[in-house]
């Protein structure tokens, strides 16, 4: 059951559409970076990473291509949602300390900007908000619905429980000392 806070609450269609709006662009946006990776080829990407300082930078070029890959287009379908938001901002966090780190704020100067947005955007579509338009919610609602019912069935059991019960009456007692 969702709880309206106030008049933006995460509820409702409209904000499930935006949220599902951010993670296509947030997670397209990582899936573009790691095809550009994939693509250039692995060998490319390892000699970049080398140069930066980046430990083991031939396993470091995979996994950032795959985590990417992978990462953006599990974001843009919600599924793992949770897990897909905290490893891609990891890999952000990753990026600004290698790459990024004693730079301008600014992306055409270097900057870590565009990594400390898109790692942000990830940790919270993620993790706080990815909407109702997941799938996630496919898969589970099956689950959720039946958990529903049992609670339901237990409640109204208890309820009548309680109604088939004499009521508890309290005698008086008094102690001579």
């Amino acid at each position: 059951m969702s709880r309206r806070v106030g008049r933006n609450a995460y509820t409702g269609l409209f904000n499930d559409v935006v949220l599902l709006a951010a993670r296509v662009v947030v997670g397209g946006i990582f899936v573009a970076h790691g095809w550009q990776k994939y693509d250039q080829g692995f060998a490319a990407t390892e000699k970049f990473l080398g140069g930066l300082g980046v430990p083991q930078p031939a396993i470091a070029a995979q996994v950032a291509t795959f985590v990417e890959l992978g990462g953006g287009a599990l974001l843009i379908v919600g599924l793992f949602a949770p897990i897909a938001g905290v490893v891609l901002a990891a890999q952000m966090a990753g990026a600004i300390w290698y790459a990024h780190r004693g730079t301008e704020v600014f992306v055409d100067q270097g900057g870590w900007e565009l990594a400390a947005a898109l790692g942000v955007g990830a940790l919270v579509l993620g993790v706080i908000a990815p909407g109702r338009l997941t799938l996630d919610q496919i898969f589970t609602w099956p689950f959720k619905a039946k958990a529903a019912r049992r609670r339901a069935e237990k409640e109204e059991a208890e309820a009548a429980a309680a109604a088939a019960r004499p009521p508890y009456v309290e005698e008086g007692v008094t102690l001579r000392g």
